[in-house]
Parts: structure tokens; sequence; C-alpha cells
């Protein structure tokens, strides 16, 4: 009996060349594998496919390949199983996007997987998915907060690309809006992001006249052009006496107001055919005319000018009327009309700022905004705030957004009749002047 070595039967096999086919019987686990060779990739707009050839050492058992990847570090781990398998296609990538890659090899050898190769590669852009594609938003606006301790603005748009599946999948990016904004025909402009679509600007300079727009970036990447820019002055600051009132009527508080049965609360309705804030809208049955809303008891004696703040929008054309009255706490009789205008004079759809200065209240006093119409609905207003204000009002008081003014009311003695004339108010002395062309000793 012939009795052959190991070393005798690996230079037998050498020489006949039948090594390759029985090598198997001679490799381990006793270590990890070492890396693989020539790791290639090649990217489409959704997928990667990545090439490599097998580690070098024959010795040594592989019984697969791990495949990891990720946006700029890895966060995917993916196992191929069989040592024959050295490609594979990565699908439900993001177009236009940078990916890192990495591939190695593994056994069941105690310890870490084998040394990864790591490349990175960027996939392309979608075909009908370019960056001019997305629509720039519209409709951008921004709104003062009158009562905040700095200058801040709460700035809103409208987004008029529609959302897509892509959007809504579990492993997509949220889209995204970049807010551009800086003091008008200034180099300095500061940039914030935003997932909703309105931010909060705070730090602004009060007296200083802003500009802003908005960009729609998408959960791929790409990018909208810029909005229309929005300009918007911050008012100076005032000191404000802590014996002011303010309201902002919402789906829950009403401010201690006295309403008569035709008003309720209604929510904010923010969508494509309505753009509204909360506050007091008319019921679906209401009662007859006259329909009011009422402060309660405001006490500011000390204050020697004073400003009653309200803003509202009228949702349709109407004939009917609007005034503003103040009387004293608990004397109904006295009634002063401050402000009045015909509600055909009103534009719809537009949210209107009205600032109504008048004169010092040594008592303590109510103020009543109130409508009257005559055979026909209730029109369809809603009131969002109402401020009772020391101090006086701005010198923008009767100017409102959308380029509509809202005519107060002059009122002119002339043989014990009162005559409203609508028109901008006049200074005190030619008030005065104007007055006495009517006036008969």
């Amino acid at each position: 009996m012939i009795r052959i070595s190991n070393f005798e039967l690996f230079f037998f096999l050498l020489i006949f060349d039948i090594l390759p086919s029985t090598i198997s019987i001679l490799q381990n686990e006793d270590r990890v594998p070492n890396a693989p060779q020539n790791v290639r990739v090649k990217t489409q707009s959704t997928s990667a496919t990545l090439w490599w050839d097998a580690p070098p050492d024959p010795t040594v058992l592989i019984r697969g390949y791990t495949v990891e990847y990720g946006e700029g570090s890895i966060s995917q781990r993916i196992l191929i199983e069989g040592p024959d398998s050295t490609s594979f296609t990565v699908t439900r990538l993001a177009p236009n996007t940078n990916y890192v890659f990495a591939v190695s090899a593994y056994n069941e050898a105690e310890g870490e997987d084998g040394t990864k190769v790591m490349v990175a590669a960027k996939t392309r852009p979608a075909e009908g998915l370019q960056t001019e594609k997305l629509w720039p938003p519209t409709s951008v606006r921004a709104r003062i907060e009158e009562k905040s301790l700095g200058g801040s603005a709460i700035v809103s748009w409208d987004d008029p690309n529609p959302e897509n599946a892509a959007d809504n999948s579990i492993d997509a990016t949220q889209r995204q809006y970049v807010i551009n904004y800086g003091i008008y025909e200034s180099d300095t402009q500061q940039k914030v992001r935003s997932n909703a679509k309105a931010v909060r600007l705070t730090g602004l300079i009060p007296g200083k006249e802003y500009e802003v727009a908005v960009k729609v970036v998408a959960g791929d990447g790409s990018e909208s052009p810029w909005s229309i820019r929005d300009l918007f002055l911050v008012p100076e600051t005032k000191k404000v006496s802590k014996f002011d009132w303010f309201c902002r009527l919402n789906d829950t508080e009403m401010c201690s107001i006295d309403s008569s049965p035709h008003w309720k609360l209604c929510t904010a309705k923010h969508d494509t055919y309505t753009q509204r804030d909360a506050g007091a809208c008319p019921r679906v049955q209401y009662p007859s005319s006259p329909a009011h809303l009422t402060t309660p008891p405001i006490s500011l004696p000390d204050a020697q000018h004073l400003c009653f703040y309200f803003r509202f929008a009228l949702l349709n054309f109407h004939p009917g009327q609007m005034k503003v009255e103040i009387h004293p706490d608990g004397d109904t009789s006295n009634r002063q009309i401050v402000w009045k205008t015909r509600m055909a004079n009103v534009r719809t759809h537009v949210v209107q700022n009205v600032y109504i200065p008048f004169s010092q209240q040594i008592r303590p006093f109510k103020v009543s905004v109130s409508l009257k119409w005559d055979g026909q609905p209730m029109p369809r207003v809603i009131v969002h705030e109402m401020d009772a204000l020391s101090g006086g009002c701005s010198e923008r008081s009767t100017v409102v957004p959308g380029g509509c003014v809202v005519p107060p009311l002059l009122t002119i003695k002339k043989r014990r009749r009162r005559i409203y004339l609508p028109g901008p108010i006049l200074p005190r002395r030619l008030q005065t002047s104007f007055s006495s062309l009517f006036h008969r000793p």
C-alpha cells in the first residue's frame, strides 16, 4: 500500500492541472476575506450597478458579499449570498443625487466583515423632471406682528406644484422651501428653510423696508425659480400702554366681545379655492338687520390720542353699510360714529386693515362694529381682529393691502343735518375751514 503525504498530493494536482477544480478542499474560514478588487459603478437616473472581482486569496472561503449605500453616508445594507455573485444593481435611487457605495466580502469567521471598498457616484437627472418643470411659489405675502417685542413678520405663500407619489413614499425626502429676505436694495441677504408654507422672520429692524422671495426644493433636489418678491415695511416701535386692549378672534376665543345672534366663530381655511384666517363670521340662519360686535369696557383715561384697529374681509358684493361707534360704558344713547362706509366701496376677498383715530375718553368706553342691510341676506363678512390702542394711529391708517382704500366719513354740519361724504380724512385745520363754508350765523 502506497501512502501519499499532503505535500505530494498538492504537487501531483498542480502538475496535472486539476488543482482549480479541487481547491475548495484547501479553503478555510479562520479569518475574514480580503477586500474585493476593481470595484466599479455605473449610474442611471434611479439606479446604480456595481461590479467587482473576488478577493485574490483563494485559501479563504467566501460565502457572499455585502453592498452598502446611502446619500452622503452609509444608511442601507444588502447581503448577497454566493461567492460567484460579483455584481448587483441598486434601485429606487433619487435622480441627480450624490451617493456613496461600499462592497465587502463575508464568511462565518468571528469578527467584522472583510475590508470595505468604497466608491462615490451621482445619479443622472431624471428625464422630464428638470428644474424648470417646478413652478415658483405664488401669492407670497408678509404680515407684520405689531404686538411682538422685536420686529417680526410672518411670510406665507402658495405652492402651485402638485404632490406626487415619490413625495409620499416612506423613504422620500420631504419637499422644502427656501426663503431669501433682506433690507430692500441691500447687499446683505439671509436664507432660511421651512417644511411648511409659512415662516416667521425675526430680528427685523423697525422703520426699514424688506424684500422677500421663496423657491421650492423638491425631494429629488430639483429647484424652482424664485418667486416674485414681496416688499413690506416694518413699522417704527411704538410705546404701548399696559391698558391697551387686543382681541385676535379665532375658533375658540371671543375675548369677552358682546355679539348679536348673527355671529359665530369660524376656523381658518387655506386651500385652492379659499384663503382665510379664523374669525367671527355670519351664521347660516341669521336674524334680520342690524348685526354688531361690541368690545367689553375699555379704560384708557390717560391716553391723549386713541386708535381703533380692526381687520376684516368681505367675501361677496353687498350694498349694505358698516360703521364703528364709540359710547360710554352703560350709556348706549350717547353714541359717536367715528367711521362709516358703504360696503359697495369695499373690495371683496381682500383683507382690510382699518385704523380709526378718535379723541381721549376719560370714562370707560365700548367700541361697536355694526352692519346694516335691507331686504336681502346678511353680507358675508369675517372679522379677524379688533384692537383699542393708545398713542394714536399710524400715518398709513387708511391704506389697506391690495390697493383698496376704505373711505372714512367726513361729518359736515349744515342746517342741523349730518351729511356723510366718502373721502380721505383731512387735517384738523382743513376740516375747520371746510366746515365754515356751510355754517350760517
